[in-house]
């Protein structure tokens, strides 16, 4: 790919004409099964996605040992979190469970300086730690240090404002202009095929904490909404970013991009 590197800051030459996706997906403490189910979909449609762990996965971990997937950490920092009382508690618990992590995006987005900068100083070098509704935002230099990839559609957001399920009527508006869309999915709505926002925390309120992070294929049969819902929508998606050989990165290829070409320097 020909590249000016003389046009600073023009980042969104790499990728202006055409729409180009990065698939990723935030883990929330699923289950095995969840996630083996959600990664089968993903495979399925020649997806390599982005996981962002919260929590140990034989799994997720054999996948990132053979290279079929890009990995990075979902730090919790809100009160009552399970991964620790404090910052540093937090940072260390998810740095242990990928201590070669390069990226990270915290649940919920949370965000303050205290946290970029001890993730950069640590060598992360990218996070995808910000959510718009349908902007493409292009990537950008934290103040850290850290390049940003914004979230261009998140599956959780996208219930919360009660947007069409109908693929069809929404893909030439959302998905088929020019741009970088960061696609951020859960793997828990995913499973249980969610109509809206709500469903998935409904289901959870119905279960202990313990249940809910052992779900298995049998429970999903039963739990699953059986009619339109988030799931049907992304396997639309998929299928309709192949159908146009619209190319597909890990944020780890999107970061390298911007290095290798001196972007944002």
């Amino acid at each position: 790919m020909a590249v000016d590197k003389k046009s600073n800051n023009n980042i969104c030459d790499i990728w202006g004409s055409e729409p180009i996706f990065s698939f990723t997906v935030d883990v929330d403490w699923a289950s095995e099964d969840a996630i083996k189910y959600c990664h089968s979909i993903l495979e399925q449609h020649k997806i390599r996605p982005t996981y962002f762990l919260t929590h140990p996965s034989k799994f997720l971990y054999s996948l990132l040992e053979g290279g079929s997937i890009n990995a990075g950490i979902h730090p919790n920092f809100i009160s009552g979190s399970s991964h620790g009382n404090s910052y540093t508690e937090v940072i260390n618990y998810c740095m242990h469970l990928l201590p070669n992590a390069e990226c990270f995006r915290s649940h919920r987005y949370y965000d303050v300086n205290d946290i970029t900068d001890a993730f950069y100083g640590l060598g992360l070098r990218y996070d995808s730690n910000l959510c718009t509704r349908f902007q493409k935002v292009n990537p950008f230099i934290h103040r850290s240090g850290l390049i940003r990839f914004p979230v261009y559609f998140e599956d959780g957001a996208y219930l919360l404002h009660e947007k069409s399920l109908n693929f069809n009527s929404v893909e030439k508006k959302l998905f088929s202009s020019a741009g970088l869309m960061v696609i951020n999915i859960h793997p828990m709505h995913m499973v249980l095929n969610s109509p809206n926002f709500s469903y998935a925390q409904k289901v959870k309120n119905l279960l202990s904490s313990k249940e809910w992070n052992s779900l298995t294929y049998e429970d999903f049969k039963k739990l699953k909404y059986a009619g339109l819902g988030i799931r049907d929508f992304l396997i639309n998606l998929f299928k309709f970013v192949n159908k146009n050989n619209y190319k597909i990165y890990t944020l780890k290829e999107l970061y390298e991009i911007i290095k290798i070409h001196n972007y944002l320097e």
